[in-house]
């Protein structure tokens, strides 16, 4: 009789458990490329590549990084765009001069906003 109860109660449980946090993750995700714009990088892009990493279960993200050069530090740079049917990878040319804004998170500069020098 106590199993009767019980083993439905745990099912529930744990199926309301994993919905929340699915929802939470979702979220997440759709919050990824939304970065606070508290800091600027202005420099040359030396090297840049994008990846496919997974988020969580079925949600993806499209991360770029990219090494820049601004005066004589090299910098890790790092844009995370959800990974969807219409998404669009960014493309970046090696040498281009680009500003950055963003925010730091260690040592990687996390990226909100590109906006693309003209070279001249």
């Amino acid at each position: 009789m106590v199993t009767a109860i019980v083993i439905p109660a745990l099912i529930l449980y744990f199926y309301l458990v994993t919905k929340k946090e699915k929802t939470k993750q979702r979220e997440r995700w759709e919050k990824l490329s939304e970065i606070p714009l508290e800091a600027s990088v202005e420099g040359e892009i030396l090297d840049c590549f994008t990846e496919k990493k997974r988020f969580y279960h079925e949600y993806y993200s499209l991360d770029t990084t990219m090494r820049i050069k601004e005066g004589n530090s090299l910098i890790k740079a790092l844009i995370r765009q959800q990974l969807k049917p219409d998404t669009t990878p960014y493309s970046f040319s090696k040498g281009q001069t680009v500003q950055l804004l963003g925010k730091w998170e260690g040592t990687t500069f996390h990226i909100g906003k590109i906006i693309q020098k003209r070279q001249t």
